[in-house]
């Protein structure tokens, strides 16, 4: 791999005696430590960045969704394991009530809630 970058072992020994030298030997374990901790936070800082605009696409959707849903009170709703969520076919659980953090169905056991967040389309069945 080394050769790659055009490097070879002698090279190698150069560059950790002078590294040796610049930092002494024991200052180099808390100058790798905190290499070590500056590339995770750079990598928790990334992802954070994408949950962020993720979060915040899907809050954007939220408005348009609840009116689209809106239109489906009173009418059998049912959830596939995809997200998909059939509006208006024969089977299913009535959907009795919809917000912005999710909508309420009523099944022949009782009264269950369906998280916004699970649904990630909506199909019409006539």
């Amino acid at each position: 791999m080394l050769a790659m970058f055009g490097v070879n072992t002698g090279e190698l020994l150069v560059i950790a005696l002078i590294i040796l030298l610049l930092f002494g030997a024991t200052r180099i374990p808390s100058v790798l430590g905190g290499l070590g901790r500056g590339l995770r936070e750079f990598k928790r800082g990334l992802s954070g960045a994408d949950e962020a605009a993720a979060r915040k696409d899907a809050t954007a959707q939220v408005p348009g969704l609840v009116e689209e849903l809106r239109a489906g009170v009173g009418k059998q709703v049912r959830l596939l394991p995809d997200g998909t969520l059939e509006v208006g076919g024969a089977q299913g659980a009535t959907m009795v009530e919809v917000d912005a953090s999710g909508l309420v169905v009523r099944e022949d056991q009782g009264v269950a809630r369906i998280p916004l967040q699970a649904v990630k389309r909506i199909i019409q069945v006539r």
